[in-house]
């Protein structure tokens, strides 16, 4: 077999295919975030640990990816939500061989994966998990206090990644009932009572802040070169708060920054808090969804 038919071949070794797995995130390095590169390389590695399962050799067909994520689903029981996160970077990962000429055919094109009503729900952190990410957000550097601050300002309070970029220094009230910070998102405004824990992170990130800040700006801000003391942008949050995680530990594919703001209901239920309580500072629509989402978890009970 000549060697341009060798590298085209449909059968290949766990070693072939990891070296195309390599090439392939090599070549990402300036399309995606370092964020989206390791889900893809883990996702990409249960694939490679499924083809050693089947002996070290697969063709790379059709029916052989089906008889995969038949694999991921009746022997890893990995819910459909998940399989959808290894189903794209394989996808990807065979885009990539079809367009370079190294596989004559993308058996991948078109497939995908039902996903049931109650298995769209976020990933939620354990109580152990939550705890790991708070002792790693510890620091005193000014851009780690931030991060620790926004942590909190997801994992404790509940806020999205929106409403964190959009919130001021003068959001920030002293009341007779405590400190709230007023979040604006969908549906209006939204006075959420700040936990200790959130408040003296915030109070502690503030302090490192060397300029003047003025009411009107940005609670949390860059301290990159580029932008320095500008309003932060949604992606900055999520890769910042994707880097938390990792150093966690915590890498499980249903697990997103997103799942921290997911999180937060159930911390709040766990603590003994009613649903007349989360009504007051959660948005009506999100805290359906929410509740829904745990019910279908079995995390929470049906009737709460």
């Amino acid at each position: 077999m000549s060697s341009e038919n060798r590298d085209r071949a449909n059968t290949l070794t766990t070693d072939a295919i990891s070296a195309r797995v390599e090439h392939f995130l090599s070549s990402l390095a300036s399309e995606k975030s370092p964020a989206t590169r390791k889900t893809y390389g883990r996702a990409l590695g249960v694939f490679l640990f499924w083809v050693d399962e089947k002996g070290g050799k697969v063709q790379l067909s059709r029916d052989s990816l089906e008889d995969y994520l038949l694999y991921l689903r009746r022997v890893r029981k990995v819910k459909d939500r998940t399989i959808q996160t290894y189903l794209t970077a394989v996808r990807q990962f065979f885009a990539f061989l079809s367009e370079k000429g190294l596989l004559q055919e993308d058996p991948s094109k078109g497939l995908t994966v039902k996903v049931s009503a109650s298995a769209r729900s976020r990933g939620i952190l354990t109580l152990g998990e939550v705890e790991r990410l708070l002792q790693v957000s510890e620091s005193s550097d000014p851009i780690d206090l931030r991060d620790r601050a926004i942590l909190c300002c997801m994992l404790i309070e509940g806020l999205s990644e929106g409403e964190v970029v959009r919130c001021n220094y003068k959001d920030l009230e002293n009341t007779i009932m405590g400190v709230e910070l007023v979040v604006r998102g969908k549906g209006g405004r939204l006075r959420v009572p700040m936990d200790s824990r959130t408040y003296k992170s915030i109070v502690a990130y503030l302090t490192s802040r060397a300029e003047y800040i003025r009411p009107i700006d940005p609670l949390f801000v860059s301290h990159g070169p580029r932008g320095q003391n500008e309003r932060l942008k949604v992606r900055t949050v999520r890769a910042r708060m994707r880097e938390l995680l990792d150093r966690a530990g915590i890498t499980r594919l249903d697990v997103s920054p997103q799942s921290l703001t997911h999180t937060s209901i159930y911390l709040l239920i766990q603590s003994g808090v009613a649903r007349a309580e989360l009504r007051q500072r959660t948005r009506p629509w999100r805290l359906f969804h929410r509740l829904n989402d745990l019910k279908a978890q079995g995390l929470i009970d049906a009737s709460y």
